[in-house]
């Protein structure tokens, strides 16, 4: 690829100042690439390909675009005279050609882009066989959105098609992406932009408490946690019911896509409002909507709808809630988040489930004949989770992508998520007038598994003993054997009880006894294990308080328990909300202490099986 770079250096939009700057705090990750490809089912000439690309380069600036480290702040600039040389490989020759391909393009796409002075785009013909080709196609986000995107792959198409049928399209003028530029540092300064700040700053005067929690980030300790997708093809003919449904109540399909996720995220959060976040078209004209570049922002939509309505009744709040957003959408959403205070309480987002709603035209044909477009993942998605429902085609089924942050769910708890939401739009379908407390969340195989099977857990076990007794009896048995192991440490059944009983008679001394409420708020650990051994061995009951809990959430714990002892590490203490009636002792830190105990076996601190165990806050799914 060759080119010319003019002289003249624009700042950047308030977007791409949000991309770029989280970009640069995930080097070397290739966070914001986008794109995937476009299967061709027909003949392509590659030479052809070529001039009708670099023809629609020439004729979208925002494809030519280069970002500057500048010496204040980064800058960009639009690249003249470029010409692209097509990437061509031949893999028909190949067994498994198809999959080859395919895999070929996953590692290219997730290689980073380098962030300044080069181009932000990287295209690809590949040959499967005579009537089968797969255009590559990765952008940074920086240069284009999804939007943007879709009409790339249509003024391609037909620049192909007028070369290949020896017609001529003419140089066809679009709207540069420059005109945006200057409409985005104007809106900046009027008074919309402070009029929307009023708004948001006033809607998030109380934050809302983060929905979801990383249960499974310390094994990413200082990585970027990646994520996974899982696809979901819902078919056209129920899609369609699901259209229909929707005008039927003056509605869009995409409130009622929203509502579903509304409903299942609030019954099993034990909720009562929900935010989303949702990507914005923001083209507010219509040269803007045929102007290539990128546009899109995102909104914090936060519903307090409860679990009374119907769903009828939900779709309708949820239309004029979007309503008042409406106007104030363009506001960017990193100084919403700043503005509420978020960083300092370690959140990075108002939101972790982000829905986008993609109803892009790809109905595309090069030289007659049909073309499918398909997205790829880049593997780091920083959300919990975000839906993309992808209606690309009108007649094709609709894919719906799941995309999830490994921290926070594994692969069973997302295809159960994947199989209930299919479900629970069936279930919208037949009752959207009952309560939606009241609508069934799970198929019924997985309804009765639930209710019947799981809970058919009878068994024989002796009765007249504890866990502790149980614990011990076996501590007898296999001593030198591997009681526990994380991360590469272990311990055995005789050094776990060992160190267990050190801090029993600690908590003893602590005045713990028989059901006294102990707090734990460790890290996965092996303390953590001794910890709940020492409890139970004290007599005590352990309360499990996850770290990663957000604030108000574990002082509502803390104080609601009451526990007049707390477990926990040196490095987690700061975070914690305490009283000055609760001990907190450090494992790590007092550990020392701890250790010139006893390491025998406490006697008779419960007294009976009957004595509580464990006090546990769920989230009402449970």
């Amino acid at each position: 690829m060759t080119s010319n770079q003019t002289i003249k250096n624009y700042p950047l939009t308030s977007t791409q100042k949000e991309i770029l700057f989280d970009q640069i705090l995930h080097p070397n990750v290739p966070l914001y690439n986008i794109g995937g490809y476009v299967r061709i089912d027909g003949p392509i000439d590659p030479n052809l390909f070529e001039k009708a690309l670099n023809q629609v380069i020439e004729e979208n600036d925002a494809l030519r675009i280069i970002i500057h480290d500048g010496e204040s702040r980064p800058t960009q600039t639009f690249a003249e005279n470029v010409h692209l040389k097509l990437d061509y490989h031949d893999f028909s020759d190949k067994e498994n050609a198809q999959k080859q391909v395919i895999e070929w393009m996953r590692q290219e796409f997730v290689k980073p882009f380098p962030l300044y002075d080069e181009l932000l785009c990287r295209f690809a013909l590949c040959k499967v066989s005579d009537n089968c080709y797969y255009w590559f196609k990765k952008y940074h986000h920086l240069s284009v959105d999804g939007w943007a995107i879709s009409l790339i792959v249509q003024r391609v198409a037909a620049a192909y098609n007028a070369l290949a049928t020896g017609q001529s399209l003419g140089e066809q003028k679009h709207d540069s992406y420059q005109n945006f530029i200057q409409n985005d540092k104007a809106y900046l300064d009027s008074d919309k932009f402070t009029k929307a700040k009023h708004y948001w700053l006033d809607k998030y005067r109380e934050v809302p408490e983060a929905l979801m929690v990383r249960r499974y980030a310390a094994q990413f300790a200082g990585q970027t946690i990646p994520s996974q997708r899982s696809i979901l093809h819902i078919r056209r003919l129920f899609y369609n019911q699901l259209i229909d449904f929707a005008k039927e109540n003056k509605a869009s399909t995409f409130h009622v896509i929203l509502g579903a996720l509304y409903c299942y995220f609030v019954r099993t959060g034990a909720r009562e409002d929900l935010v989303v976040g949702l990507p914005t078209l923001n083209r507010s004209s219509a040269a803007f909507k045929q102007t290539v570049g990128l546009f899109v922002g995102v909104t914090p939509a936060w519903f307090r709808f409860g679990l009374d309505l119907s769903f009828i009744d939900l779709i309708q709040a949820i239309r004029g809630e979007l309503q008042k957003n409406y106007r104030y959408q363009r506001f960017p959403v990193s100084e919403i988040t700043r503005s509420a205070g978020l960083y300092a309480q370690n959140r990075q987002q108002l939101f972790d489930i982000e829905l986008s709603y993609e109803k892009h035209d790809y109905e595309t044909y090069f030289d007659g004949r049909p073309a499918e477009a398909v997205t790829f993942t880049h593997g780091f998605n920083q959300n919990a989770l975000t839906v993309f429902i992808r209606e690309f085609h009108d007649n094709q089924d609709v894919r719906v992508d799941f995309d999830y942050n490994v921290g926070f769910f594994d692969e069973d708890e997302i295809e159960r998520i994947k199989t209930r939401f299919e479900f629970l739009l069936s279930e919208i379908l037949r009752r959207p007038s009952v309560p939606i407390r009241e609508l069934q969340l799970m198929p019924e195989a997985e309804y009765q598994k639930i209710l019947v099977e799981f809970n058919d857990t009878k068994a024989d076990y002796p009765r007249d003993k504890t866990i502790v007794d149980l614990f011990q009896e076996q501590v007898e048995k296999t001593q030198v054997n591997r009681a526990v192991v994380f991360e590469g440490q272990s311990l055995t059944y005789h050094e776990l009880n060992f160190k267990a009983n050190q801090l029993a008679h600690y908590l003893i001394e602590q005045r713990v006894s028989a059901e006294t409420l102990v707090g734990i708020c460790v890290e996965r650990s092996l303390e953590m294990v001794i910890g709940l051994l020492g409890i139970l061995k004290a007599g005590g009951a352990y309360v499990p308080l996850d770290p990663d809990y957000p604030a108000p959430r574990l002082q509502f714990m803390l104080e609601d328990s009451q526990v007049p002892v707390l477990l926990t590490q040196t490095h987690l203490i700061e975070r914690l909300p305490l009283s000055t009636a609760t001990t907190v002792v450090g494992l790590d830190r007092e550990w020392a202490t701890i250790a010139a105990y006893s390491g025998s076996n406490p006697q008779h601190r419960i007294r009976c099986p009957e004595n509580l165990a464990y006090v546990i806050y769920t989230s009402g799914s449970t």
